[in-house]
This record gives C-alpha cells, sequence and structure tokens, in this order.
C-alpha cells in the first residue's frame, strides 16, 4: 500500500475515536500521521524510507522488508520508544498512543495485502493474510485506489458535521450521508 492510501486508511478508521476523545489536535494527528508511515522505514523507496536513507537501509540489511517493522515486536519497540520520548520530553502520552494507533493501523491494513504480514517475527516468519486471500489487494492495484477514495469520503463523511461544508461550493453532507447510511 502506498503512503497515501496508508494515511488517508488510518485517519478514516482513527478520527471517530480521536474527535469522541477530544484527542483531535495537530500534534496527535501528526504523529499518528508518522506512525501510519513509520512501519515502511524498512523500505528505502517508501516515503518515510527517502527522506531517512540511511536509516531506511540499516534497517532492510538486518530486517528485510516486512520484517521485524511489521511484527507486534515492532509495534511493542517503537511504541516503548514513543512513549519514551515523550516522558522525556515532557509531552502527553496521547501522543505516543496517537503514534502506535498509526503503527498499529498500518500492520492491520498491510496484513490486508496479498502477501501479509509476519505479525510474528523474530518468533516466526510466517505471514498471515487477514483476508483469508479472499480479500486483498496489491500496491498500486485498482482495489488499492478504490480504498483510497472510500477512506477519503469516509474522512470527509466525519468531518461533515463540523459545517465544514460552507467552504466547498458544493454541499458534500447529504450526497455523502446517502453513502454512508
Amino acid at each position: 500500500m502506498n503512503y497515501k492510501t496508508h494515511l488517508a486508511t488510518t485517519f478514516a478508521v482513527s478520527l471517530p475515536y480521536m474527535t469522541s476523545n477530544d484527542a483531535l489536535t495537530v500534534g496527535s494527528l501528526s504523529l499518528l500521521a508518522v506512525g501510519a508511515v513509520f512501519p515502511d522505514i524498512d523500505e528505502p523507496n517508501s516515503y518515510i524510507g527517502r527522506r531517512l536513507t540511511g536509516v531506511s537501509h540499516s534497517f532492510k540489511s538486518i530486517f528485510g522488508h516486512r520484517g521485524l517493522t511489521h511484527s507486534i515486536v515492532g509495534l511493542l519497540l517503537m511504541g516503548a520508544g514513543a512513549y519514551a520520548l515523550a516522558e522525556a520530553f515532557g509531552f502527553s502520552e496521547n501522543l505516543a498512543f496517537c503514534f502506535c494507533l498509526g503503527y498499529f493501523a498500518h500492520l492491520v491494513e498491510d496484513s490486508f495485502s496479498k502477501k501479509g504480514i509476519s505479525w510474528l517475527q523474530p518468533l516466526s516468519k510466517k505471514r498471515f493474510q487477514s483476508g483469508f486471500n479472499l480479500i486483498y489487494y496489491s500496491t498500486g492495484s485498482i482495489v488499492e485506489q478504490l480504498i483510497f477514495i472510500l477512506s477519503i469520503l469516509a474522512i470527509l463523511y466525519h468531518f461533515s458535521p463540523l459545517e465544514f461544508g460552507t467552504l466547498l461550493p458544493v454541499s458534500l453532507e447529504g450526497w455523502l450521508s446517502r453513502l454512508f447510511d
């Protein structure tokens, strides 16, 4: 899944939680976005990998793509790091939680790819495909594009009660509510 789809899908599934818990801030959205792309640090050609080239090449040579960073152990290690940084710099633990939420969403999203992920790395390299090989996407495919579009529509629908519709030349609220009700 490319980074835009990871971001859109992660935001679509996370925004209801964030707004219901008064956690919708620039900081929380930023950390959610970083978490949503961070597992791909093990791929030098990824969005984050191109920005952290040395780190990305090191991760890929040690763990391979969709290795440790795409596992529960990777989530726990990176999450512990995020909480430690929040503690050290006096930031809210909510920011670390948003990073972890984005990271976990990325793993779930990748588990629906055709190849799946190795949730149990480094204990096992067995890949799990969450859609039981019936529901899946391939990176760059029409299915991924559809996931992206549906995620954007879900985000727009989520924000429609916040009266952003007055900024648009066409009222999306009625159209989107018919799509999702």
